[in-house]
């Protein structure tokens, strides 16, 4: 995650999508179908959409998630599973970068989460960063939390 932060460059304008269930948007093949079986008081069922907490499910639709940038042309986009951000120098090429974006959604079938997306902005909270056009900074509240430890005075305290 850290790699990715580092590569993410200052622009003008920011936009982030958050696809929507992200695991659940990819199709378990049929014929690994059956190694998601579980079985409960009402039956046994197994997975049609890949859901969390399988072992290779991050991996998986990690691998989707690259296949997909790999195929945008002249955008600057970074992912981290479910994250994306698009990064651009001017508001025409962003817009242009932006329906590029979603014409690879729509071929890949996959959703965005329309109340979790930020368009077009020059500050943008990514992977519990902010990216602005300077550069990158930390969630004040995250770091206010650690600021607030009091030094230990005795060795119980430690």
């Amino acid at each position: 995650m850290d790699d990715l932060l580092n590569e993410a460059k200052s622009t003008k304008f920011m936009s982030t999508i958050d696809l929507k269930a992200g695991y659940h948007q990819v199709k378990v093949y049929e014929a690994d179908q059956e190694k998601t079986a579980f079985i409960c008081p009402f039956g046994t069922y197994k997975f049609l959409r890949m859901p969390f907490g399988l072992r290779n499910a991050p991996a998986t639709f990690q691998s989707l998630i690259d296949k997909f940038r790999s195929g945008l042309k002249d955008v600057f986009a970074l992912s981290y599973l479910d994250d994306i951000i698009v990064l651009s120098e001017n508001f025409d090429k962003h817009l242009s970068d932006l329906r590029q974006v979603f014409e690879r959604l729509s071929l890949f079938k996959l959703t965005a989460n329309r109340n979790k997306c930020n368009f077009a902005c020059n500050r943008v909270k990514y992977l519990g960063h902010y990216i602005t056009e300077q550069g990158i900074e930390v969630d004040a509240d995250k770091v206010s939390s650690v600021q607030k430890i009091t030094e230990p005075t005795c060795v119980k305290e430690v």
